[in-house]
This record gives C-alpha cells, sequence and structure tokens, in this order.
C-alpha cells in the first residue's frame, strides 16, 4: 500500500496533475479559485470554513473538501426517517460536527470505496454499512497510516489556513467500525427514499453506486467524475472496471442528474455512455495516449480522462 501511493504522490508532483483533481495548482492551493460550477449551485452556509456546502438536488446535499488537491466531495441524501452520508471525506476536520448542522435525523454511513480520502471520517459514526470485501475489512480495521497519506497534507496539497485543527505531523485516517455488512441489489429505506446498492468495482473491490430510481439520481463515487480518472493502484482491475461502466451506462438513460465523488458535484448522465464508448477505444487500441513520467498512460477525451497503470493496460489489449 506504502509503495502504491508513494507512487501517487510522484505523479502529483511530477507531473502537475493532483490527484482527481482537473486544476493545475499554483505554489499555493490557497489561491487557486472555486470551480465555476460551484457558482451555480445554491449554497448552505454554515460555520465550517473547511467545508463547502450546496443543495445539488431533491434533499441531497454535497459537502465538498476544495481546500485538498483531492476536491473529494461527500453527499448527505435525506430521506423522512433517516439521512445516508455517502463518503466522509479526508479526516481533516470534523464531518460529523457538520452534518449534525445539517440534519437531526439519525445518520448511515457508507462508502464509495474505501480509498483513504473517502473514509478519514467514518470513526466519527456509529451506523456505517459496508461491503464484505477483504480490500474493505482490511482499511476498516487498520485505517492508513501517516506514511501512506501524509501527501494530503502538503503545503503543495492543502490550504492550511482553511482547517482549525489539523495536526500535519500526525496526520492519518483512523480505523473504523463496521455496523452492518451489504451486498449488490440491496435497498436502503431512508423513509419516503429508496437508495439501490449497485457493486461496481474496478477502480477497487469494493466500489458501489447508490441509485434513487425515484428521482433518477446515481452517485458513482470514483468509477466516475469530471477529471483524471485513476486507474493504477494494485487493487484496480481494469476488466472489472470495463464490466462496471458497461452496467452504469445501461442506467444512463433513466437519469437526470449523476453526483461524482470529486471535482464537480453535478454531471450529465450522458457522460457515462461515454465513459463505456471511450474505454472500450482504450481497450481495442484505438486511443491516442501517452506516457507520463511515472510510466503511467494517460488518455484524454473531452470530459475526462483516465491514468492507466501500463502493466494493467498490456493485460487487456
Amino acid at each position: 500500500m506504502k509503495q502504491i501511493y508513494s507512487l501517487f504522490l510522484l505523479i502529483l508532483l511530477s507531473s502537475k496533475s493532483y490527484s482527481q483533481s482537473s486544476y493545475i495548482l499554483d505554489k499555493s492551493i490557497c489561491n487557486n479559485p472555486l470551480r465555476e460550477s460551484l457558482k451555480k449551485l445554491p449554497e448552505i452556509k454554515t460555520s465550517s470554513t473547511w467545508f463547502k456546502v450546496y443543495n445539488v438536488g431533491n434533499n441531497v446535499i454535497a459537502i465538498i473538501e476544495p481546500y485538498n488537491f483531492e476536491e473529494a466531495i461527500c453527499y448527505l441524501i435525506l430521506g423522512k426517517n433517516k439521512a445516508l452520508l455517502f463518503d466522509t471525506g479526508i479526516g481533516v476536520e470534523n464531518m460529523s460536527s457538520l452534518v449534525k448542522q445539517l440534519t437531526s435525523l439519525p445518520i448511515l454511513v457508507l462508502n464509495s470505496h474505501t480509498h483513504y480520502d473517502h473514509i478519514g471520517g467514518n470513526y466519527e459514526f456509529e451506523n456505517v454499512l459496508s461491503l464484505n470485501t477483504d480490500f474493505t475489512k482490511k482499511n476498516s480495521n487498520e485505517g492508513w497510516d501517516h506514511e501512506a497519506v501524509k501527501h494530503e497534507v502538503t503545503n503543495e496539497a492543502i490550504c492550511l489556513q482553511k482547517t482549525t485543527r489539523l495536526d500535519t505531523a500526525n496526520y492519518l485516517i483512523r480505523p473504523y467500525k463496521i455496523a452492518r455488512f451489504i451486498v449488490n441489489d440491496d435497498v436502503i429505506d431512508l423513509g419516503n427514499r429508496k437508495l439501490k446498492i449497485i457493486s461496481i468495482p474496478g477502480h477497487t473491490p469494493d466500489a458501489i453506486a447508490l441509485l434513487d430510481k425515484r428521482n433518477g439520481y446515481l452517485w458513482t463515487g470514483d468509477t466516475y467524475y469530471d477529471g483524471p480518472i485513476y486507474l493504477f493502484a494494485k487493487e484496480t482491475n481494469l476488466l472489472d472496471y470495463q464490466n462496471s461502466v458497461v452496467k452504469i451506462a445501461k442506467i444512463a438513460p433513466e437519469l437526470k442528474k449523476v453526483f461524482p465523488s470529486h471535482n464537480n458535484p453535478v454531471s450529465d448522465p450522458k457522460r457515462l455512455i461515454e465513459l463505456k464508448l471511450a474505454f472500450e477505444k482504450i481497450k481495442n487500441g484505438i486511443a491516442k495516449s501517452k506516457i507520463d513520467e511515472d510510466n503511467a498512460v494517460h488518455f484524454q477525451f473531452q470530459h475526462f480522462g483516465f491514468k492507466i497503470n501500463k502493466e494493467l493496460l498490456e493485460k487487456i489489449k
């Protein structure tokens, strides 16, 4: 694990393309403006200087961490009786305190997958639901130590002026307890709102999408977002990823909004069809690419791109 995420840091620093974000950063991330897409959304004011919070749909709240290069996005989905928090961010500031400002409903937590930038606040909550995979249980039991995640809190990666409690020398992702395991096709009933679990492995073994069929909403985690999609960790499986993008592309015609876990909080459902077609071109060897300094293969399409492990790519061609 440490080697893989040290590689992440090499890519970030050498290519100037920072993680899932498509920003090119100044010497300080504090100098980078918020994304233009956020200016079009109704902002919900809170006491936090770290999180930016927006209304993005019918009782759907996007909680964004724009002052870290990951630009991770969590979603608070409100039902009549319960609320579901989809991802808990990088663990720099207290997520549970923020959520209490937004709702008094009981909270369930579910992760799009268990890479460190999505589970940082899990330990703050009692009711964490999860897929039953070895990858998930390892990250739950062990967390991610400082060596694996220290690049998240360098001066180039984070605006420290926006944080209130961060100890950069001891930053880590804490272990957490799983309250209940869920499986593919499970339905979570929040009261007058049902959310279907869709297993979409590939980026990680435990990647899921979340479907609100009534409202036409799909949460895609890191399987799709507007930016360079990362497919080069040792837990990545490209054949699984292709099967998963085919699966979510089939759902696209019935969707109104797609909610990714990085960069822009709202995407057009037709991007999922474009994603499927783009990955087919990559697998068939007809997509243009370039090799980065870190030996990752970079593909760029109109609204998104891919950074793919060269060895993984050679196995599927």
